[in-house]
């Protein structure tokens, strides 16, 4: 991953990803991230610990199969 300076602005990337025919835009900030979709108001603060713990929970199901 790319080393970010202290930043005060969060990093905003729009991904590949689409959901409803909207792409899914991603925020960046240094305890959590923003995801929502192009366009719209509502969005969703995730703690990157839970999206490590959703990552070990789907490795874990992946060797239990």
């Amino acid at each position: 991953m790319t080393k970010l300076k202290d930043q005060k602005a969060a990093t905003v990337r729009e991904t590949d990803a689409y959901e409803r025919s909207s792409a899914i835009v991603v925020s960046l900030h240094p305890r959590y991230l923003t995801i929502h979709l192009k366009g719209a108001r509502e969005s969703l603060d995730v703690p990157y610990g839970a999206i490590l713990d959703l990552g070990r929970k789907m490795a874990y199901k992946r060797k239990a199969s």
